[in-house]
C-alpha cells in the first residue's frame, strides 16, 4: 500500500511485551509520533492501531528493535 506522499506502508507485527534486557525496546513520550523519521520511502504502522510510527525509512536501515506504540501501547517488531 503507498500513501499521498509515495512512500510505501507497511504493518508492523505485533508481540508480546519482550522481557527486560531481551530486546532492544524504543520507549517513546505519549504523542511522540512519528517515532523515527527519515528521507527513505518506507512508512511503517502500528500493526495495533494504524498509527505511523516510522516515516521515510530507507530498505533494511532499521532491523531488530520494538517500538511500544505511544497511542495504543501495544509492542511492534522490526523483524531483523
Amino acid at each position: 500500500m503507498k500513501s499521498i506522499s509515495g512512500n510505501e506502508k507497511r504493518e508492523l507485527k505485533v508481540i508480546p511485551e519482550p522481557k527486560l534486557q531481551t530486546r532492544t525496546v524504543l520507549e517513546p513520550k505519549p504523542g511522540v509520533i512519528p517515532v523515527i523519521k527519515g528521507a527513505g520511502n518506507i512508512d511503517l504502522l502500528c500493526g495495533n492501531c494504524g498509527e505511523t510510527l516510522v516515516e521515510g525509512l530507507r530498505e533494511g536501515q532499521i532491523r531488530d528493535i520494538v517500538i511500544h506504540c505511544p497511542k495504543c501501547r501495544a509492542y511492534n517488531e522490526i523483524p531483523p
